[in-house]
């Protein structure tokens, strides 16, 4: 009898410590298989329920929410664009400068310009306009205001279209939490919706409806903020580049001069 007792005692002890390894099937009670399959399987359902992840999230925010993924994409994209495209050799290239110093000491125009490429990098477009205009109105024009402003005007066609692109940060970084705000509305009007209809009774009826509220409103922030950095880091680093580009013309520019007022002391 004792050994009777201590092994249904260590069965229960055994089992309650071991809960996985000692189930219905194992004791082999009749009826206890059917009574435990749907408990475990309500368990299992409400676990997958309460799970909260990404892309429960982003639909629990409703169709806002794609759209501000496919900002927040547009973003990345013009991020990395601009990582790209905002480097020094695409406004001053060293061995262009070097070359275009060279060519400037010996006044030799022509050689000058077949090293530019105006489409590629800033001070090609820039010294083009430059020696073209010198070529058509001759050396005096280096002392007008009106080639300064030529150049200001090849360097501002150039950047044209990187300013225009790196606003477009600023136009997501506005939008973004317009949209987030929209979707803040929407849920609100379907939560009191919900509201109305039931009465008040079940708070579940009109949870999903305050969930777009509050996730729509975290989403639009979560673009925006992003790109408000990326708007004044990519806006400083073109400034940047267009300023090296303003100081590499104007030492172009004054090795011309000096090279003429040689010249001319010689004649």
């Amino acid at each position: 009898m004792r050994k009777i007792i201590r092994g249904l005692l260590f069965c229960v002890i055994f089992g309650a410590a071991c809960p996985e390894i000692i189930s219905a099937q194992d004791l082999d009670i009749p009826g206890l298989e059917e009574a435990t399959a749907p408990a475990l399987a309500s368990d299992a359902g409400a676990a997958s329920k309460g799970e909260i992840n990404l892309w429960s999230m982003i639909k629990a925010g409703g169709p806002t929410m794609f759209v501000l993924g496919a900002l927040s994409f547009a973003v990345i994209g013009l991020v990395v664009y601009g990582m790209i495209d905002l480097r020094k050799p695409n406004f001053v290239p060293d061995d262009l400068l070097a070359g275009l110093k060279s060519d400037m000491e010996r006044l030799d125009l022509e050689a000058a310009g077949q090293k530019l490429k105006p489409t590629e990098d800033c001070l090609s477009a820039v010294m083009n306009a430059g020696i073209n205009h010198i070529s058509s109105k001759g050396y005096q024009a280096l002392e007008t205001e009106k080639f300064e402003e030529l150049l200001g005007a090849a360097s501002m066609r150039f950047n044209r279209s990187r300013a225009r692109t790196i606003n477009y940060f600023s136009v997501i970084a506005q939008a973004a939490p317009m949209l987030g705000l929209l979707g803040t509305v929407t849920g609100m009007i379907l939560a009191f919706g919900s509201l109305s209809s039931s009465g008040g009774g079940d708070p579940s009826v009109f949870a999903d409806d305050i969930s777009m509220a509050l996730v729509t409103t975290a989403g639009g922030l979560v673009v925006a903020l992003p790109a408000i950095f990326a708007y004044f880091f990519m806006r400083d680093r073109l400034q940047s580049l267009v300023a090296m580009t303003d100081d590499a013309v104007e030492e172009v520019v004054e090795t011309l001069n000096n090279a003429l007022s040689a010249y001319q002391q010689q004649q």
